[in-house]
């Protein structure tokens, strides 16, 4: 029976110890929701694509490139970008058609198709934090609520009503952050992934048509 009390004893202290804890990790992501919102607004301000100046721009390239002006070409790739993915991606593949020497197609399809990857890698890694976000948020909002409701309990069966009230007002407030942060998290993700995935659609298309193959699989309109 000590025993029992024991452990019971000993799993409602470490209950109440992550009290803390959780209302700061909470805290925290209510601070990155606000910052997140505020670059989201901003990318969404600067987002502009231009799909006409990036198809014409793109056949301008493939000329230049078949006639082995290299400069000339990254120089037109250059003005197609719109978004700041987009135009990370063209300026590093200008590099490598600049350093490339050559006009063997096999040589900048494997690099492109390279670029590519690890472009899928970098968006995947902006997209992680928002995607964590929407499943931790939930997660603490549920622990900041049911932490406090033992001591509630127990200033209820002692009619301490005002330790009562101060916990619940604790688990109702942690409940309304988690569910905040994880419907502003879900909404940040699904509006970012949308963009990305258009931008490595661009990309594949950028590519696609440097290497002479047809426009007509390459891109998907907003």
């Amino acid at each position: 029976m000590d025993l029992t009390a024991g452990l019971m004893g000993l799993m409602f202290a470490i209950s109440n110890s992550l009290l803390y804890p959780v209302v700061i990790v909470l805290l925290g992501l209510v601070a990155w929701t606000l910052i997140s919102s505020g670059q989201f607004i901003s990318e969404y301000a600067s987002r502009n694509r231009d799909l006409g100046r990036l198809k014409s721009g793109c056949k301008d390239a493939r000329k230049s490139l078949e006639s082995g002006k290299f400069i000339e070409a990254s120089s037109i790739l250059l003005h197609c970008g719109s978004n700041d993915l987009l135009k990370r991606f063209i300026r590093e593949l200008s590099e490598v058609i600049k350093g490339s020497k050559v006009v063997e197609r096999g040589e900048l399809s494997c690099e492109a198709e390279k670029l590519i990857q690890d472009y899928e890698i970098a968006v995947s890694d902006e997209l992680m934090h928002a995607r964590m976000v929407t499943r931790i948020g939930p997660m603490l909002g549920l622990m900041g609520t049911l932490i406090p409701l033992g001591p509630a309990l127990m200033g209820l069966s002692s009619g301490n009503i005002h330790d009562l009230a101060a916990n619940l007002m604790i688990a109702f407030s942690t409940t309304v952050l988690g569910l905040l942060v994880a419907g502003v998290a879900y909404c940040i993700l699904l509006v970012k992934t949308k963009w990305y995935l258009q931008d490595l659609s661009d990309m594949e298309y950028i590519v696609e048509v440097l290497k002479g193959e047809d426009e007509s699989k390459a891109i998907a309109s907003s």
